[in-house]
């Protein structure tokens, strides 16, 4: 053998050695360590190639109820993640503890999570490791404590506060607002949430340097007496908008329809994305909104087969409409093998079926890659800041909507 040959053989089998040695240190770290930056279609080739990192925004709520599905994480595929979350009272202090169903009191689950979880530590360390950023969600959800709160100077130098041990704790610096009412507010309160989310991001922009505050908005924002409708001034404070561009068909409603339909307005649905985001962009720059995606569906008990059949009251007989998601609508669809329709208006996938359990006539709109897909092309046609997805882990280990985040704004 010549002494070239052999020497590039000897660089080749070092060369393997090491790659397995460091695919075999990966696995193993993961059962210790759920989170790496690899995708579950690991390719050996992979180590030998720069790791690419999205060219958008691509956020992920990660609600605390889904970390047992925290080994299917695929960091790779996101440039940020908000952990979902913890909730504030009137004063700004994070609620600790809450009564359960029976008068006892408990740990609250959000907040337990968050301190003592090792799961939540793990994710912060691979986070910070893998150069994904990680957001604490501040949750507000009381009507009565939210107006309270937002009232008070004081209280919210006391979050700020609390922010600090929190962030400081887990050494990471990004906030995300999730404040809603039942129904509607009033725009001085509006302008109290614009007003807040300038102060925070300001008093963290001082400490940190360059931390990233994110609200979330509801869809209907630009049209109707939201929290989050003082649109101009939250893009002004905010590092982006979250737009929950979801929920435009809900268990409740009279029929079943898409959960987020691109069009379709005056027909089966009140609102459509397209319009949205329409309404948004008459008032805030492309680059600070995120369009959310609905990693889930909703399955309704209704009367007959059709599209868009009426919704009838559910019983322990016959089951409720409910939320699935994405993973159980996926198990739903192995399990009855049912025709997946296509609805043109929504530009979504549905399907109707006989529940096995009870015999109901039951119907189901939910997102597919198809679906996904021209969501995403919408936000990058129209110059968005990125895509956002509620919530990781609904997918379960079913790895489509991870390569269509790799197709679309990696590859």
């Amino acid at each position: 053998m010549k002494p070239e040959v052999k020497t590039l053989l000897i660089i080749f089998l070092i060369v393997v050695f090491l790659a397995g040695t460091s695919l075999y240190i990966s696995k193993i770290d993961l059962k210790n360590h759920p989170i790496t930056p690899y995708s579950n279609s690991f390719d050996f080739l992979s180590l030998f190639k720069e790791r690419k990192k999205p060219n958008y925004v691509v956020y992920g709520y990660l609600p605390y109820w889904t970390l047992a599905n925290l080994e299917y994480i695929e960091l790779d595929r996101l440039t940020d993640i908000a952990y979902f979350g913890l909730y504030i009272d009137s004063k700004g202090e994070f609620v600790k503890t809450i009564e359960d169903e029976n008068g006892t009191r408990i740990a609250e689950p959000g907040y337990r999570n968050w301190k003592e979880s090792k799961e939540v530590a793990q994710l912060a360390e691979s986070c910070n490791r893998f150069g994904v950023r990680l957001a604490l969600t501040v949750i507000a959800h009381n009507d009565k404590d939210n107006d309270a709160f937002l009232n008070c100077g004081e209280c919210w130098d006391t979050l700020l506060k609390n922010l600090y041990t929190e962030l400081d704790a887990k050494k990471i610096k990004d906030v995300n607002l999730n404040f809603e009412y039942a129904q509607y507010t009033n725009i001085e309160m509006a302008k109290k949430f614009s007003e807040l989310t300038n102060y925070l991001n300001q008093a963290l922009d001082s400490k940190y340097g360059d931390s990233k505050v994110v609200v979330s908005a509801f869809a209907d924002s630009p049209v109707k007496d939201r929290i989050s409708s003082d649109l101009e001034n939250l893009a002004r404070y905010s590092d982006g908008i979250f737009i929950m561009a979801y929920d435009f068909h809900r268990p409740t409603s009279d029929t079943a329809g898409p959960v987020a339909p691109i069009g379709g307005k005056g027909i089966h649905a009140e609102y459509d994305i397209e319009t949205m985001l329409k309404d948004y962009l008459s008032l805030v720059p492309p680059n600070k909104l995120i369009l959310g995606v609905p990693y889930y569906g909703y399955n309704w008990v209704v009367s007959e087969e059709k599209k868009y059949a009426e919704r009838i009251d559910g019983s322990e007989e016959i089951g409720y409409s409910q939320s699935q998601p994405y993973s159980g609508i996926m198990d739903t669809i192995i399990k009855t093998k049912p025709k997946i329709l296509w609805d043109e208006l929504g530009q979504v996938p549905y399907f109707s079926y006989v529940s096995i359990e009870t015999g109901q006539q039951r119907q189901v709109f939910y997102e597919n890659r198809e679906s996904l897909l021209i969501k995403y092309r919408l936000a990058k046609s129209k110059n968005l800041m990125g895509v956002g997805i509620w919530a990781l882990g609904y997918d379960g280990g079913y790895t489509e909507l991870w390569d269509l985040l790799y197709d679309e704004f990696i590859d």
